[in-house]
């Protein structure tokens, strides 16, 4: 019997604890499957990969550079914008819709090997130029980071000696390059011959993608009707690097703007009168200070090249190299001179406010290109940052005895005959009092470099929203009938996040907190 009750309060014990523990339990199960939405609901990063490009170093031998703008990056189905600046290829006529094919690359048997997109319903695979012609789910597209780089088909034939410069790189000694499909030129040289056959249409890609390799004289490889086929002639899809950029039409975003000023000692000095006679004493102050100027980097924007950029207001633009800081010591000089009685001084201050300003801004930003007399032109955002002086101002301090440095004091008694003056100055030691302290003049010297810059000055003229957006197309580059491989020259601002996903981000710590709190 008392076996039969102490199961039964032992029963009814880890009842009690269970009911205790259950709802402890079940906020931890729904912390994790919180956290577990929250993971699948944030987009992923994919992943990028360096372009490399060819560059004549001589006649004899080339070397690869890296792309400032072009990136091999990891196809991402569930971004819906990634396409968007992807590299075009040609394009694909179907009978039910044409859409563009993009440049993508596989690696098969441990060789990178290049290749078009085609879509299959929502999705895009990679048919790979090669003989086994796989079609493949897992791939890299070329992207072209905000349609920014200048990208284009350049015609290659055998003739030209070699491979282009800034040939886009798939392999060793390969570069990527296309060649027409036989359909489609067929149908290109009827089209010449009877414009009556304008309005048919050929299914299929229009082009073929391959490499072009450099064995011998060279040959584009592609593969046509499941076999791999050889031409001395095609295009090769080749980058232009700017050599300069110009930045203009800058504009602050005003409510994020950060102004901090700091109070900064710039020097000191002394004004004495070693003379016998009440004279002007004058010296000369020269100072300088740090300038900085930083106007941020930009994705697709390549780093350390020669960069003007047009404040406004400013009749000479500044000169700095994009993406890095940019400092320099100003040097002024300011002429300082005052009236003293013998043997008396005066100590002299300048100080000024050093002024940090930081915030983003929209700007446009236009790419120069050799051979080329156009411009290509894009909307950024980035953020700069400035450090300069401003609000020089002079500091003295009472007039002093050189002898002893005690105040000379003042009076307010207007009597100035000579007996008052000089009784006090030959009979005893006591100090001379003087009618009014004596006026300190300053002039400045020179070029001057210090005063509110520029931007400071435009913060009444710059939007106070700070929605910005670098994600359209380049200006000049609008017209949507335009082959995208010729789009713009350097890189996408936002990246893939959306407004829903910013959001879960910015939440998530709260709901954390506030499941922890409860447990």
């Amino acid at each position: 019997m008392g076996h039969i009750k102490m199961n039964l309060k032992t029963e009814r014990q880890r009842r009690s604890t269970n009911r205790a523990m259950s709802p402890r339990l079940y906020r931890i199960g729904s912390l994790f499957s919180l956290s577990l939405l929250l993971q699948l609901a944030m987009p992923t990063s994919a992943a990028v990969h360096p372009v490399f490009t060819y560059q004549n170093a001589s006649i004899q031998q080339g070397q690869l550079l890296t792309s400032s703008t072009l990136v091999w990056e990891t196809y991402d189905s569930k971004d819906p914008k990634q396409l968007e600046f992807a590299v075009e290829g040609g394009k694909y006529i179907t009978e039910d819709e044409h859409y563009p094919i993009y440049v993508c690359r596989v690696t098969i048997d441990g060789v990178p090997t290049s290749g078009h997109t085609e879509k299959i319903k929502q999705r895009h695979q990679c048919v790979a130029a090669h003989y086994k012609r796989g079609k493949y789910e897992s791939f890299d597209v070329l992207v072209n980071k905000g349609h920014l780089g200048k990208v284009a088909w350049k015609p290659w034939r055998k003739f030209n000696a070699g491979v282009p410069v800034g040939a886009i790189r798939i392999a060793d000694d390969s570069y990527i390059a296309r060649h027409r499909a036989p359909n489609h030129q067929q149908h290109a040289e009827q089209q010449q011959q009877n414009p009556e056959h304008e309005h048919e249409q050929h299914w299929g890609a229009d082009y073929n993608l391959g490499h072009l390799d450099k064995v011998g004289m060279g040959k584009i490889k592609v593969v046509e009707n499941e076999r791999e086929k050889y031409y001395t002639e095609g295009e090769v899809l080749v980058e232009t690097e700017p050599f300069r950029y110009e930045l203009r039409d800058i504009k602050l975003d005003r409510l994020r703007t950060d102004l901090r000023e700091n109070l900064t000692e710039l020097t000191t000095t002394k004004l004495e009168n070693l003379g016998e006679t009440y004279s002007t004493v004058e010296t000369v102050i020269s100072y300088h200070f740090n300038y900085m100027q930083y106007w941020g980097s930009h994705e697709g924007v390549a780093r350390g090249l020669p960069t003007k950029v047009f404040e406004k207001d400013v009749a000479t633009p500044a000169e700095i190299n994009w993406g890095l800081k940019h400092s320099e010591k100003r040097y002024e000089t300011k002429s300082v001179h005052t009236k003293l009685w013998p043997g008396t001084a005066i100590n002299v201050t300048l100080r000024g406010n050093y002024v940090t300003l930081e915030a983003p801004y929209t700007a446009k930003l236009f790419a120069f290109y050799y051979g080329s007399d156009e411009s290509v032109s894009r909307k950024i955002t980035s953020e700069v940052r400035k450090s300069y002086l401003k609000d020089v101002k002079l500091e003295f301090s009472p007039v002093y005895w050189i002898e002893n440095g005690t105040i000379v004091p003042t009076t307010t008694t207007t009597s100035t005959t000579s007996t008052t003056t000089h009784a006090t100055t030959t009979s005893t030691n006591e100090p001379t009092p003087i009618n009014e302290p004596p006026l300190v003049h300053v002039e400045h010297v020179g070029d001057k470099h210090s005063g509110p810059d520029t931007l400071e000055k435009t913060l009444q003229d710059s939007p106070a929203s700070n929605e910005v957006n670098s994600n359209d197309v380049p200006d000049n580059l609008a017209n949507p009938h335009k082959d995208a491989a010729l789009a713009g020259f350097g890189g996408a601002g936002g990246g893939g996040a959306t407004a829903i996903s910013s959001t879960v981000m910015m939440l998530f710590p709260l709901l954390f907190v506030a499941f922890v709190l409860n447990l």
